[in-house]
């Protein structure tokens, strides 16, 4: 039997005998439980314009106080670290201005059509997001539980960031910055180490801050310092967490605008270093052969969910507390530039810095192999000034690029080929980039220690408000599935302090590899998992003719061919492909890391570990395990649809909003149903 359940703009649903499947109508018995009204005899006029009434939506729900306060709301969920700390990241580590590529691309056909749908079916549904999945279909409760699963994955390495924040915020507070110059011994020797380094801020990232070791093996014990400021972060979380944050909805304009102004002063000064434009070259410039490769295009697509909150819950949470009619739509599309634009502004500001520090490294490697040419040639040039003098700056550049060919070839042995394109890549590297970059710009202000507190108070606020939320939508649903009975404030300290225990490892020497690894799989392979069950949920269990009407019943406007071609085949498509040449060539070649080598104090490319992989391995299994063993649990009656309640409260709450997303009267229960399908026949027939 091929039905679908239609809803009509300003109509009841009607049922369609042309094309839905029974777990529509189940979905739609569902929303018509026992002891609601039933459509009268004299009301139904054969299968065609037969009605069947839905269950309203709760006029009680509260919602946001105006479209701003939802606007802002949103920017704050969504921009945080991710845009600071990991799209620059991604963006060096992928050839540049390669990564922009896949990165618009993905936003395209991947992030704005799935942020639609996330932000439609909260508004729709209006509840929370393991609510929404449980109440499209009970065998799909296991997505929510997932994204809850990887939304604790991600906290744990998340705060760590925090971490690396508060230990920086503190040594700002001094007269001198500790990354400001390199250190001396008594005798005033620098010391060798930093002397190789890129620049001292550098050196104080892996030696200073991390004391990373070589490997991601090599834990070769705790960090004092970074282990006391681990045990700070969540503590802290933990302290905001068990209260609760009750702040008014306007603490969102600041803490969405601020950001942005303290961003615009980075550029404006960054942008006036010597070498910034040619930084910004390096960005817009792209390494075609980096798109050869599968992984440049999961990094692009998990960096659109990453950065825009996609696969945790959050969005739906939000949605859910919009209006009924709201141009969901309109909101999708303006929200999404937003953030892929904040994206692009915080990487010229941190590609501005690269191209001066690239272009200060330069300098010295040429008046370095200058110093060799005069040593080589004593008979023709004094000093290296004489050398300079009579090739110039560039014209020694491009002798180095001819390899000396000529009088000079005797150079070709002793040369060090300085090459911009090598030294800025090796300018700043890995995990630490933003902190490295954003340091050394700092520097170059008036009063350094002011601008430096400013700027690790913005990653603070950025980072905090994440994290409460996160893990508020972890406590809290734990807490609404009735497994765990204990009090908000146990159970807070339970997963605290679990995590806290975890994340030491993260505060060994060899935590900032151990990051990256969380980065790179429970991060990107278990977010778009959930992702794409979530795409799957609602286009092919919803079903995707249903929720384009409900996106014109709440917006006055079907969805274009475009949502209906990305939803359909496109975005699913492509997650699928990616996930699985990603996971193909795992095994053909192993993922690789960025490490330190002490030696000649730069990032070297490394692989991982077999054992390293199989931990990776089993997070991913662990985050995606649910979605199968709840649809077993539930198919063969193990356990019941009921034992979890369909509404929930909401995952991804920032900091600010989090007092309005937690009340229990806020949410919907869309109760199980126990109308069987002879019944609806029968009210039909």
């Amino acid at each position: 039997m091929n039905r679908e359940f239609l809803e009509v703009p300003g109509k009841r649903p009607t049922f369609d005998t042309a094309s839905t499947s029974d777990e529509e109508i189940h979905l739609s018995a569902r929303q018509h439980p026992p002891g609601t009204s039933t459509p009268p005899e004299n009301d139904v006029e054969g299968h065609e314009g037969a009605s069947f009434p839905i269950e309203e939506p709760d006029d009680n729900r509260e919602e946001w106080d105006n479209k701003a306060q939802f606007y802002m709301g949103v920017i704050s969920y969504a921009v945080g670290l991710g845009n600071v700390w990991r799209f620059p990241y991604l963006c060096q580590k992928n050839g540049g201005g390669a990564f922009l590529i896949p990165y618009i691309i993905m936003m395209a056909l991947g992030g704005l059509p799935l942020f639609l749908i996330e932000l439609g079916i909260g508004q729709r549904l209006r509840t929370g997001p393991i609510g929404v999945w449980n109440a499209i279909h009970p065998y799909l409760g296991g997505v929510g539980v997932s994204a809850a699963i990887v939304s604790y994955l991600v906290a744990l390495y998340y705060n760590v960031i925090i971490t690396w924040c508060l230990y920086y915020l503190g040594q700002s507070f001094r007269l001198e910055l500790p990354w400001a110059k390199c250190p001396t011994s008594a005798n005033g020797t620098m010391d060798r180490e930093c002397e190789m380094s890129s620049s001292p801020t550098m050196y104080f990232w892996n030696r200073d801050a991390l004391d990373t070791s070589e490997s991601i093996g090599n834990l070769e014990g705790f960090n004092p310092r970074i282990t006391i400021s681990l045990i700070c972060a969540w503590t802290l979380i933990y302290l905001c967490v068990m209260k609760g944050i009750k702040s008014s909805g306007k603490v969102m304009y600041a803490t969405a605008t601020f950001p942005y102004v303290v961003t615009t002063i980075f550029l404006i000064r960054s942008i006036t270093l010597e070498g910034a434009w040619e930084g910004l070259g390096y960005m817009i410039h792209p390494d075609l052969h980096m798109l050869y490769n599968p992984n440049v295009w999961l990094e692009a697509a998990t960096q659109i969910f990453y950065s825009m909150g996609l696969g945790f819950g959050g969005l739906i949470a939000f949605g859910s507390y919009n209006p009924l009619k709201n141009n969901c739509k309109r909101d999708a599309f303006w929200l999404a530039l937003c953030n892929i634009l904040t994206s692009l502004y915080t990487a010229v500001v941190i590609f501005c810095v690269l191209g001066y520090m690239a272009h200060s490294n330069m300098r010295n490697c040429v008046e370095k192999d200058m110093t060799i040419m005069a040593a080589t040639y004593r008979d023709v040039f004094a000093s290296a000034a004489d050398v300079e003098r009579h090739f110039g700056y560039e014209g020694y550049i491009e002798l180095m690029e001819n390899e000396f060919k000529g009088n000079y070839s005797d150079m070709a042995m002793n040369s060090q080929f300085c090459n911009y394109h090598k030294i800025i890549t090796e300018a700043a590297e890995g995990t630490g980039l933003a902190f490295v970059v954003f340091t050394e710009a700092i520097l170059k202000f008036p009063f350094p220690p002011v601008w430096s507190i400013l700027f690790f108070l913005m990653l603070l606020s950025l980072g905090l408000g994440s994290m409460f939320g996160t893990l508020e939508g972890v406590i809290t649903s734990l807490n609404d599935s009735r497994l765990i009975t204990v009090k908000k404030p146990i159970l807070t300290a339970v997963l605290c302090g679990s995590a806290c225990a975890i994340g030491l490892l993260f505060s060994t020497k060899a935590g900032q590899y151990w990051v990256a690894l969380f980065d790179h799989f429970a991060g990107s392979y278990a977010l778009m998992c959930v992702a794409f069950c979530e795409v799957i949920a609602v286009v092919y269990v919803y079903g995707f003719r249903r929720f384009s009407r409900d996106i014109e019943y709440m917006t006055g406007s079907y969805p274009s061919n475009y949502y209906l071609y990305t939803w359909r085949f496109i975005t699913p498509t492509i997650m699928l492909v990616l996930f699985t040449t990603s996971f193909i060539q795992c095994f053909s070649r192993l993922p690789t890391y960025f490490a330190y080598d002490k030696a000649t104090a730069k990032q070297v490319e490394a692989e991982y570990p077999v054992w390293a992989l199989f931990i990776a391995f089993g997070m991913v299994v662990a985050a995606i395990a649910p979605v199968p063993l709840v649809w077993f649990l539930r198919k063969f009656k193990i356990w019941k649809a009921d034992d979890v309640p369909a509404a929930q409260k909401c995952l991804g709450a920032t900091a600010s909003t989090t007092y309005m997303l937690k009340s229990e009267p806020s949410f919907n229960r869309m109760t199980e149903s126990s109308v069987s399908m002879n019944e609806i026949e029968r009210t039909h027939r």
